[in-house]
């Protein structure tokens, strides 16, 4: 899986593109006709009502593709933005057809992928419907340190997300107040330690895992891209 995505690198290498935290790279609406890689950072895919009210959809993280692109094969049915400082590539729809038909060690990555985003979702949307703040926090927790750490072969306890709280209440259907309340909980459960701009050291996994209302090993297996 490394090197297939290590060699979809190299060919994609030209066609980099840096944008700055916070850049909008696509709105509801807007014209797309390509699919996102990300080299490096890390995208929020995103709906908005017309009040402003936002609710984030998913993350993309380095070594990730995402389509924004609706059913019209024309404009986009989310709003995509840079969380931090990153570096993407545009991928033409008609190139990216011909590059998973060449290479079938990509097009099974890419199968992967998205088989464990769905996985993931569901999850998500589980508790969003059904569980409460703390299980909502623990699950995404548990979720983030999978995704990064090493494509969720191992989870270790101390990593980064470059989110804020609010951000982090859009993504678990919480308000800011909310969420700090129960990371504050957490903390003094002696079960997180969080740190500025969303550092994250697990210091009970189990009992992280018991909030989220998860198997660890299950969860793994079922949403992190080569775990299996």
């Amino acid at each position: 899986m490394l090197n297939t995505y290590s060699k979809f690198e190299d060919i994609l290498r030209p066609d980099r593109n840096a944008v700055a935290k916070g850049a909008i790279l696509k709105s509801e609406g807007d014209e797309s006709h390509a699919r996102l890689y990300v080299v490096e950072g890390w995208l929020a895919a995103s709906k908005l009502l017309e009040d402003g009210e936002q609710q984030i959809i998913e993350f993309i993280l380095p070594g990730e593709t995402y389509d924004p692109t609706a059913t019209d094969g024309k404009t986009s049915f989310l709003q995509i933005e840079a969380l931090c400082d990153a570096v993407i590539v545009s991928i033409d729809k008609t190139a990216w057809a011909r590059l998973l038909q060449e290479d079938p060690d990509l097009r099974k990555a890419e199968r992967e992928r998205e088989i464990a985003a769905q996985a993931r979702q569901s999850e998500r949307m589980l508790r969003l419907g059904q569980a409460s703040a703390e299980t909502r926090i623990a699950y995404v927790l548990i979720e983030f340190c999978i995704r990064v750490s090493g494509r969720g072969t191992q989870c270790y306890g101390e990593f980064h997300v470059p989110i804020n709280q609010r951000q982090l209440g859009e993504f678990t259907g919480l308000s800011s107040v909310h969420v700090c309340r129960t990371l504050r909980r957490l903390n003094r459960a002696g079960i997180i330690r969080t740190g500025d701009h969303m550092d994250i050291l697990i210091e009970d996994l189990s009992a992280l895992a018991e909030l989220a209302q998860v198997d660890l090993a299950a969860l793994r297996n079922g949403i992190a891209v080569g775990a299996a």
